[in-house]
């Protein structure tokens, strides 16, 4: 960092993570503040599912549900009114005579009123599973996951009913399952389709009326079957999926066309499955293809551009790296390689265009080849407009008969044949750009340009300045732009905010912070901002991420252990690179290829270093792939040069550099991304700047909207360099990569020990805000200096080509760089220094500190986000019935199959006494199979009830009962569920005594709120049912305050006090769960302390704000739950 900013220029630093954003101010000369934000990870902790996922599904189920029963109630109103029926409960309450014996019954004899009415019933509740459109149904095909089972469930069916010439569904069943009747437990042989029940209710009208039953008239018919569309009547009635004009009022509008579009918003987005989009896409990474030529890295050549180009277009599937090597290979190109794609990569995709391959096969498959040819090749020559066509309508109509009718619209060459294949595909995803953007950019980027170059070349900029333009802020402004009319959040659209739950709220946190930063100190002069590597990728990618990491980690502690054993000396850090580096290079200095000794490797200093391939002051560049061991005499006349410049420059005719270049390529022990450093010809000029700039800046696409973000709206103060020059705004707000804060931080030693606590995340954001522009201008100074501290006089520099002089070297720093003196000392007290008067003390000495300044440091404080919801789900999904004779002691019983059985179990089954043969066999099966229930009870080995002889001849048992003595939880039909989340916890404190009590709260308390505008008013009492708790009442109890998760709160114990951020409530013991402020795990267990407060001399809440500050909490009045 420069030391000559104005004394106002201040630096704000960000370390973005999945669930923290650590951050720190800096000036000229001092550490302002710091702090960490934590918050809740945007995922469910087990499978990595958005949040809103179980929400959604449980909603969607309830929905389902809710219009099932609706339609019931219809249907026994029609019955009612027909005359069959005189009440609603008599088609609901049980049968005598299944109703499936009755529809069989009901093709040979006339139906009592009572028996037609539940026959109907029951048809309609359980009316088969219908495809809403042929391409629906088609996707299932291969589906090996519910839908595949079901389509091959109701192919089965359907076999078997012409097979054996069955007249009905329900004749069939009886006959080929005479023990169960419907589907269970994932299986679905039984499945049957909508339409095969149709058929059956119309044939059972059609012999009735024949039988003379006089409610079997046509009109009913008509009311329940319909008019023959699939639509009408009740045993049809089904809500559309989101297609048409319902599905655009939900499709988001252009990021470039802002305007026209049908309502002048914008455009609408074009699909994915558009030739245009798959066009856009197939050019983007054509055009970035890298090529490494004789060691130069090359775009493609505009006659090499033209052979790949067609080709993904002609092959069947995806379009690997393999097949561009083999066209140019053919076409006469030599050895080369592709940049950044090992060898045994090569067979990845490069480019895939499933929405093109599905057309293909669907018409092919159709026997419309010709007519596919003709709608490719006009596509393929610059007139895409029919392939757009179509992937519109199958993108946006789902429903059957509006696909077609919607493709009967565009004169489709192939016909009502051409129709039909079509109805067979669909599509469900949109780019971000529409149609008619992609239209204007797709023409320049055939030309070779890139993305970017072809968006100006169109008269966009593709990353939407125009979004900000004369509207910057001294705030960061927020990622929506209001809310509906239900109350729900809308995106700004014109932002083009990423969709991934864990960015948006990574990002939001950050926002926050930022903000409040602003607040507190004014407008930053430069921001610099680090994120997370694994920030924007999948759950199970990062999982892979991390037992990568986990299995490298174990490997390199093994490789330390026979490290030392065999040395007899610790593997510290510089010894045991030497040593892997020895061990991958053959025994043999990297640029001589002379044998190494590796004694004299690992003990004598000086005879052999470890040396940036290419020098680290060019490259910036300090991963495994740019280091090699070398001796100490070819690294010192290297110099800062490349492999090649040096090997050149002492053997002008080449045959060093083409004996060192063949060692290298028959290494197989160096990777990919280390051979091509090793071989690389072209580091000069842009190729270098370009190399240096990817290992400084990140680039992925979440670092460049947050980038653009903060330059296009946020009003940043001006920053003066020391050489007077004012830096433009896009030097002033970078992304680093994280390569180069993790260098600095290991050469400023700043050791990050990530188990401690969670205050690392300031020491990141203090490196991150710390690596300014001129710090990475003083960093490459001191690394040219150690790489030529030992030239010769009249050494030319290969970047310049000026000649070097030795004594000028002498008069730059000696020391590594760092923003300023005791940087470390006065970063580590910051974080760690726990008392305020010590840490002034402390930061007194360095002499940077002002009095204003000294009295307002603090220590670090993490903040948390609270959690104030008052939703969620009411109880856990399982019922446990509570028989008369269990209530008393508040037992259950749940219901559990047998293949989840353990022996320990066997005690807990229900009524031992009248099960002894059930019991002693599945007992028996247990024992067989080491206690293990999936194996002792296979779906295709099932288990029956033995008679009273012992012998297997009952009914197949697939579930037992056990008996759980004690349970709390709801009140749920008859039975009892367990309670799901704590909202919150009351505080109250009895009038006379002073003791403290606690009351929680459960979502399902909100639902009764919502009734009857009562609050739960039971405080815990330990080890008690929760009728015997204490009564609360306003005459004996004040009420203090309610914790939620995530709130800050202070408890005085006789022996000490404690703190933390509140985490949980023991309802069975009465204690809380508190998180230290850092989760530091050397208090309490991983930072989790446990505590009574029934007898605590103080309990007391506090909020903290975004940055850490603590303020005492104000008076509350008990809320409700609304």
């Amino acid at each position: 960092m420069s030391h000559n900013k104005t004394p106002e220029s201040l630096v704000f630093g960000f370390d973005i993570g999945i669930a923290s954003v650590g951050w720190c101010v800096l000036s000229d000369t001092r550490i302002v503040d710091l702090g960490v934000r934590c918050f809740d990870k945007a995922e469910t902790a087990k499978d990595g599912e958005p949040l809103n996922l179980a929400r959604r599904i449980a909603r969607l189920m309830r929905r389902r549900l809710r219009r099932r029963a609706w339609r019931l109630v219809k249907l026994a109103r029609l019955l009612k009114r027909e005359g069959l029926i005189a009440h609603l409960d008599e088609v609901r309450s049980p049968a005598p005579v299944s109703p499936w014996r009755l529809r069989v019954e009901g093709l040979d004899r006339r139906l009592t009123s009572e028996e037609w009415a539940r026959v109907l019933y029951h048809l309609c509740k359980h009316r088969g599973f219908h495809w809403l459109s042929r391409a629906e149904e088609k996707k299932a095909e291969g589906d090996k996951k519910e839908g595949g089972k079901v389509k091959e469930g109701l192919a089965n069916t359907q076999r078997r009913m012409k097979e054996k010439n069955y007249r009905t569904a329900a004749e069939m069943v009886l006959a080929e399952f005479p023990d169960a009747w419907r589907n269970k437990a994932g299986a679905y042989d039984k499945s049957l389709s909508r339409a095969l029940l149709a058929d059956e209710l119309a044939l059972l009208f059609q012999r009735q009326r024949e039988l003379g039953n006089p409610h079997a008239g046509t009109a009913l018919e008509a009311k329940i079957l319909g008019t023959g569309n699939r639509k009408s009547g009740i045993f049809w009635e089904q809500k559309p999926p989101l297609s048409g004009e319902a599905l655009l009022k939900m499709l988001g509008r252009c990021t470039l066309e802002r305007t026209g579009g049908p309502d002048g918003k914008g455009e609408y987005r074009a699909p994915k499955a558009s030739f245009t989009a798959e066009r856009h896409v197939w050019l983007t990474r054509l055009n970035n293809l890298r090529l490494v030529v004789d060691g130069v890295t090359r775009p493609l050549t505009e006659a090499e551009r033209q052979i790949i180009l067609p080709l993904p277009y002609r092959q069947a599937g995806d379009f690997k790296y393999e097949h561009v090597r083999k066209a140019l290979t053919k076409a006469g190109l030599g050895d080369f390689t592709f940049a950044g794609v090992n060898e045994d990569k090569e067979k990845d995709v490069l480019v895939k265009l499933p929405a093109w391959q599905t057309l293909r096969k669907a018409m092919k498959d159709k026997g419309l080849e010709t007519e596919w040819e003709g709608l490719a090749g006009r596509a393929i020559g610059g007139d895409p407009a029919m392939l757009d066509a179509i992937a519109w309508v199958l993108s946006v109509f789902k429903d059957g008969a509006e696909v077609e009718a919607e493709l009967a619209k565009l004169n489709l060459p192939g016909g009502e044949k051409m129709i039909e294949a079509l109805s067979e595909v669909s599509f469900d995803k949109f780019h971000n750009l529409s149609l008619k953007a992609l239209r204007k950019i797709v023409p320049h980027m055939e030309g070779g340009l890139r993305y970017d170059e072809a968006c100006q070349a169109a008269g966009y900029h593709h990353s939407q300045p125009q979004a900000g333009e004369g509207k910057k802020s001294r705030f960061l402004p927020p990622l929506y732009s209001g809310r509906d009319k239900d109350g729900r959040m809308i995106f700004n659209d014109r932002l083009d905010v990423p969709r991934n739950p864990v960015v948006l709220r990574a990002l939001n946190q950050a926002r926050k912070v930022m903000n409040a930063l602003i607040r507190e100190y004014g407008s930053p002069a430069a921001v610099h901002i680090e994120m997370a590597r694994d920030l924007s990728r999948p759950f199970d990618e990062r999982n892979k991420i991390r037992k990568a990491q986990e299995e490298y980690r174990e490997k390199n502690e093994k490789d330390k252990a026979a490290f030392a054993a065999e040395y007899g000396i610790a593997a510290k850090s510089r010894e045991f690179e030497k040593f892997q580096l020895y061990r991958e290079q053959q025994g043999k200095c990297a640029y001589s290829l002379k044998p190494l000794d590796l004694h004299r490797v690992i003990f004598e200093p000086g005879y052999a270093e470890v040396d940036h391939v290419l020098p680290y002051s060019r490259s910036f560049d300090d991963g495994k792939n740019n280091k090699v061991l070398s001796l100490t005499e070819e690294n010192r006349n290297k110099g800062n040069r490349t492999p090649y410049e040096y090997l050149m420059a002492i053997d002008p005719s080449g045959e060093r550099w083409r004996e060192f270049a063949a060692f290298v390529e028959a290494n197989k022990n160096y990777r990919l991304a280390k051979r091509q450093r090793l071989l690389r010809k072209d580091f000069t000029g842009k190729a270098a700047e370009e190399f240096r700039e990817r290992n400084l800046n990140d680039t992925r696409y979440i670092c460049r909207f947050f980038k653009n973000w903060v330059e296009n709206h946020l009003q940043l103060a001006e920053k003066v360099e020391a050489d007077g020059t004012v830096l433009p705004v896009a030097k002033r707000c970078v992304v680093l990569n994280g390569q180069t804060t993790a260098f600095l931080r290991a050469r400023w030693g700043l050791l990050k020990i990530r188990s401690e606590s969670d205050r690392h995340h300031a020491l990141d954001a203090a490196v991150v805000a710390a690596c300014s522009h001129s710090m990475v201008k003083r960093l490459a100074d001191y690394s040219r200096r150690r790489e030529l501290e030992n030239l010769r006089a009249g050494f030319p520099d290969p970047e310049t080509g000026e000649i070097l002089d030795p004594a000028m070297f002498q008069r730059l720093a000696e020391h590594f760089p760092e923003p300023w003196p005791h940087f470390r000392q006065e970063l580590q007290a910051r974080l760690f220094v726990d008392d305020a008067e010590e840490l002034r003390t402390r930061l007194e000495v360095f002499g940077t500190y002002s009095k204003e300044a000294l009295a307002a440091v603090r220590p670090l404080f993490v903040s948390r986000a609270p959690q104030r919801r008052n939703g969620g789900a009411a109880h856990k999904d399982t019922i446990y019935a509570q028989p008369e004779r269990l209530k008393a002691q508040g037992g259950v019983t749940q219901r559990v199959p047998l293949a989840s059985l353990k022996l320990a179990d066997l005690d807990k089954l229900i009524d031992p006494h009248r099960n002894e043969k059930l019991y002693a066999a599945i007992r028996a099966r247990l024992e067989a199979h080491g206690g293990k229930g999936e194996k002792a009870f296979p779906p295709d080995n099932p288990l029956r009830k033995p008679d009273r002889d012992g012998n297997p001849t009952g009914p197949i048992v697939r579930t037992v009962t056990l008996v759980i003595d004690k349970l709390s939880g709801i009140p749920m039909r008859g039975g009892i569920a367990k309670n799901d989340t704590m909202l919150r916890v009351d505080v109250f404190r009895h009038k006379k005594d002073g003791k403290f009590h606690l009351v929680p709260i459960y979502v399902h308390h909100a639902a009764i709120y919502r009734r009857t505008g009562e609050l739960p008013n039971r405080a815990i009492v330990a080890f008690k049912d929760e009728e015997d708790w204490t009564l609360i009442d306003d005459q004996n109890f004040d009420f203090l305050f309610s914790a939620h998760p995530n709130d800050f709160l202070r408890i005085a114990l006789k022996q000490e006090v404690l703190s933390g951020y509140f985490a949980s409530c023991d309802r069975s013991t009465g204690n809380i769960g508190l998180w230290a402020h850092d989760r530091n795990s050397g208090v309490g267990k991983d930072g989790f302390i446990r505590t009574g407060v029934k007898t605590a001399t103080a309990f007391e809440k506090f909020h903290v704000d975004v940055l850490g500050n603590l303020y005492p909490a104000p008076k509350e009045v008990r809320r409700g739950l609304a």
